[in-house]
């Protein structure tokens, strides 16, 4: 019989086993098997896993049959390789569709500056309603859209918190806009677009 670590995951969060069964849209029966050490799907296990928010391999203290444990190990790595992947492709579309979303708004708001001084405060007005539309679809895109088709490519990920909660320290400037891209891109197209004002108000 394997030995697991799921009860003293519940106590150490307050949680009894209804409240874990629910969290893990599982049957309480599947959490008293759970924890008395008996054999469960690697499904269940994950369902688990997740609401715990530990990997599958952390499940268990000890386990009985070899085979089961590779399976185990086998799943966690897999998890972890694809936690990886998404979390890497995430960051990477998110950091692309903003630079598309600044070169746009660079390109359009120069024109803008260029206007007699009548026509910029209609257009300029224009301008930052459309810079915070276009914020709204691209937030719409990464979070609905984009987030749907990494969890086709990525299952094993779908439920599971995928924040780093322990940051490393920026070493670069990619690597500080990568992590504050939804201050940098907002403030630096509301900037270039004042002073393109400005500068075609005074040329």
């Amino acid at each position: 019989m394997d030995k697991t670590n799921v009860a003293k995951f519940r106590k150490e969060r307050g949680w009894t086993q209804e409240e874990l069964a629910e969290k893990s849209y599982l049957t309480v029966r599947t959490i008293q098997r759970m924890e008395a050490g008996k054999d469960v799907s690697l499904t269940s296990l994950s369902s688990v896993a997740k609401a715990l928010h530990v990997s599958v391999s952390d499940l268990f203290e000890d386990i009985e049959e070899e085979q089961k444990e590779v399976q185990v190990m086998e799943f966690s790595q897999e998890l972890e390789r694809q936690k990886k992947e998404r979390r890497a492709e995430k960051s990477t579309m998110t950091l692309l569709t903003y630079a598309v979303l600044f070169l746009v708004l660079m390109l359009t708001g120069y024109p803008i500056g260029q206007l007699r001084e009548s026509k910029q405060a209609f257009w300029g007005s224009v301008w930052i309603a459309c810079l915070f539309l276009a914020m709204a679809l691209l937030i719409y895109f990464n979070r609905i859209i984009w987030s749907r088709h990494l969890d086709r490519k990525y299952p094993k990920t779908v439920g599971y918190d995928l924040k780093r909660h322990v940051q490393e320290p920026i070493q670069n400037g990619w690597q500080f806009a990568a992590r504050y891209w939804w201050i940098i891109f907002p403030i630096g197209g509301f900037a270039f677009g004042i002073f393109s004002a400005f500068w075609g108000a005074t040329h």
